[in-house]
């Protein structure tokens, strides 16, 4: 019975060690972001931001500020990218999920966005990267 318990208490340590890998990844890749376009979509205002040519995350706006991830949205469409990107922070969670991880983007303490990483903790694109006209 000590066997296994050794071994799960092991198994255990051996998950948050790639937990925090996955995060310290993460917190590389948010330094990182830039705005790389906004664009309209079904009347609200959605800003993509990545590494150049690899759109990573998307954040729908209202009145030229993030929403809480789920909220639909408002079709406010600002001309520039936001000053409020500074203030975007890397929640502490960092979730294992299909193929990778899931790390949370928050703006005053409210979850924005969510980026992914596959599981060699290369972040994963939004989409293919020569699908993204530049709006900025």
């Amino acid at each position: 019975m000590r066997f296994w318990a050794v071994l799960l208490l092991l198994g255990l340590a051996l998950a948050q060690a790639g937990e925090e890998a996955a995060f310290v990844r993460c917190r590389e890749v948010v330094g990182l972001l830039r705005p790389l376009g906004l664009y309209e979509v079904r009347g609200r205002s959605v800003l993509v931001l990545g590494l150049p040519e690899t759109p990573l995350v998307q954040l729908v706006l209202a009145r030229d500020r993030p929403l809480p991830l789920g909220h639909p949205g408002e079709g406010v469409f600002p001309e520039a990218p936001p000053p409020w990107l500074r203030e975007l922070a890397l929640a502490r969670l960092v979730v294992r999920d299909r193929g990778g991880y899931a790390c949370f983007l928050v703006h005053r303490g409210v979850v924005v966005g969510v980026l992914r990483l596959g599981p060699d903790l290369e972040p994963r694109p939004l989409f293919p990267p020569g699908r993204m006209r530049r709006r900025f």
